[in-house]
């Protein structure tokens, strides 16, 4: 009996996982900042990292950027909307940076919110080719993030159009399908070993 309910907590584990996955409150999106992500390529010493969280429910999108080493000072950093990687595509967020990003220096760290549904948290660029309102801008930008079609961007005095970004992505499902075949797997050897009660 306490096997069969071991076996159940274990599915019920990678079942809930999934769920949770593709239809939690809270989405997390991440990637590395690099040059060789620009297009075109830029060549940049600079590393870095992102890692964007949107609620689905509250609709507040949490950013968190740490970037060292670029070639010059910061002169922008936002996220743009909406189009496949490579491609480059407008700034969908604030311009020219998100409301609190360090700006004229070569590494740092930006922790910030925005809110989906406040006309500030968007370029009026983005909105007005958007559908012209807030709520139909926001329609769009949650898309493209679900889809894998936005960008984070570090701009420089020396690349203007851009020194590092990243595409914003989410953890790939088969990730968790094969941890799940795993602890599956162990649980079924450790079903079938001998009971160590049976060797007394």
């Amino acid at each position: 009996m306490l096997k069969m309910l071991g076996k159940a907590l274990a599915v019920l584990w990678c079942v809930t996982g999934f769920a949770s996955l593709n239809y939690g409150a809270t989405i997390t999106f991440s990637g590395s900042l690099i040059g060789a992500n620009e297009n075109p390529v830029v060549t940049s010493p600079a590393t870095g990292f992102s890692t964007v969280s949107l609620d689905t429910v509250t609709q507040l999108l949490t950013i968190d950027v740490t970037f060292d080493g670029l070639t010059t000072p910061t002169t922008a950093a936002h996220i743009h909307c909406c189009v496949s990687a490579p491609g480059n595509v407008g700034v969908a967020t604030t311009v020219p940076a998100f409301t609190g990003f360090p700006l004229g220096v070569t590494s740092g760290t930006f922790h910030g919110v925005l809110d989906l549904t406040d006309a500030a948290s968007y370029n009026p660029t983005f909105v007005s080719m958007n559908g012209g309102t807030v709520a139909s801008a926001e329609a769009v930008f949650v898309t493209g993030f679900e889809n894998g079609m936005t960008y984070l961007n570090v701009h420089t005095m020396q690349n203007p159009g851009g020194e590092v970004r990243t595409f914003l992505t989410t953890p790939e499902p088969g990730s968790l399908a094969l941890l799940c075949s795993g602890l599956l797997g162990l649980f079924l050897v450790w079903r079938k070993r001998p009971s160590c009660l049976h060797s007394l």
